[in-house]
């Protein structure tokens, strides 16, 4: 990979470490400012009720008027968002926060990732393309470990890590400012790419759809709902090991490549699905045995077999269809994952009724329940993987040959 790929790598992964730092600090903003799990959990959503059509747009604005050209209103937008959160003395600043992080991730993490690979050198755009992928899961976890041990360790808990991350900034600003832009400014042309090609409707709906939701859904518990449950049921006061958990459930992912190379991606889906399921079980024995070790172990299992999910439906959505359709196909999915992060302001509020655990074993039988539908019924649905072959027109075919 060239110099300039490393460059986009380090802008990525300092990017991406901003989102997540509020995972952490989740419990401290509840004592500070007198929040219920309900408010806390609205808190975390906000982000991804911003960050989705914010996505759908900068995509198709980026290959017309050029990478950078999204990429540093992104980075400008999440560090105004760590300006907020540092400031932060109210409610109203911390939703203001987040709405700035999800414009962000919507503006930069697509566009971002593609300036890693356009960067790469023709034979190495795959490489690339992996490489941006770790970066990015990296860069979320290491978001909430370092907020944990800064917001443990160090003083000013709830705004020194937002401070840290400013300064990490400058050097992710540098690097993008020092690589070349790669796509020339072009009349701008606006077409949503997203939805599902014609004859993939069973197969994505029954098989990936709930596959990508319920990942999501695993996630953003463990990153919003898990943190209050280690605090106030558990009596994990040491908000680094909340930093932990979500260090371990976004970073674990990156690894998941390296290990799922040669499992065929429609297995790699469901043996994520099914192994993440069950192992959610772990969150809520943890209160039956009073330890937050069952908690950090599931932490760390359900992010790699998570990683199982998201690399199995990327390698299937980029095989089964055209070129031309492989990019509203991925935005689909992409899409279903981040719905999954909606049903956890549900959990919130319903644990203030029923406690914790109670909400938490809800969560984890809708998990279970959702994961039996895409091995029994998603399966049949979706029964083999059949890639797609380009075909030559015959005039093409014969210009070749001549």
């Amino acid at each position: 990979m060239t110099g300039n790929t490393w460059k986009a790598l380090v802008a990525l992964l300092v990017f991406t470490m901003g989102t997540s730092i509020i995972t952490p600090l989740m419990a401290l903003y509840q004592e500070h400012f007198d929040l219920s799990n309900g408010v806390l959990t609205l808190l975390f959503v906000t982000y991804t009720a911003t960050v989705v059509p914010t996505m759908l747009l900068a995509g198709n604005l980026s290959d017309s008027l050029g990478r950078k050209r999204l990429m540093i209103p992104g980075m400008i937008s999440i560090s105004l968002a760590s300006i907020v959160f540092s400031l932060a003395d109210s409610v109203a600043m911390l939703f203001v926060g987040r709405v700035f992080q999800g414009l962000a991730i919507g503006m930069f993490l697509g566009v971002g990732t593609a300036f890693v690979v356009d960067q790469a050198r023709s034979d190495s755009k795959a490489r690339a393309a992996m490489a941006g992928g770790i970066a990015f899961r990296l860069g979320f976890g290491l978001g909430p470990l370092m907020a944990g041990i800064i917001a443990q360790y160090g003083s000013d808990s709830l705004h020194r890590p937002f401070e840290v991350h400013l300064v990490l900034m400058v050097v992710g600003f540098s690097m993008v400012l020092w690589a070349p832009e790669t796509v020339a400014r072009r009349p701008l042309r606006f077409a949503l790419r997203v939805g599902v090609p014609h004859g993939q409707m069973r197969g994505f709906a029954g098989f990936l759809a709930p596959a990508a939701f319920v990942m999501s859904f695993m996630e953003g518990t463990l990153l919003s709902v898990v943190p209050l449950y280690l605090y106030q049921t558990l009596g994990e006061k040491n908000v680094a090991i909340a930093g932990l958990v979500g260090f371990l459930v976004l970073g674990l992912g990156a690894v998941t490549p390296f290990v799922i190379e040669r499992i065929e991606p429609r297995k790699a889906v469901m043996l994520g699905v099914g192994t993440s399921s069950l192992l959610t079980l772990l969150v809520v024995a943890a209160s039956g045995v009073g330890t937050a070790a069952l908690v950090v172990l599931a932490a760390a299992s359900i992010g790699f077999f998570n990683g199982f999910i998201l690399q199995g439906g990327t390698v299937i959505c980029g095989t089964v269809v055209p070129l031309h359709e492989r990019g509203k196909l991925l935005s689909a999915l992409y899409m279903c994952a981040y719905a999954g992060t909606t049903p956890v302001v549900v959990l919130g509020f319903l644990s203030g009724a029923v406690g914790l655990t109670v909400a938490l074993a809800v969560f984890s039988g809708v998990a279970i329940a959702i994961a039996t539908w895409v091995l029994v019924v998603g399966r049949r649905l979706f029964p083999e993987v059949v890639p797609y072959v380009e075909t030559v027109h015959a005039p093409r075919a014969e210009a070749a040959r001549a």
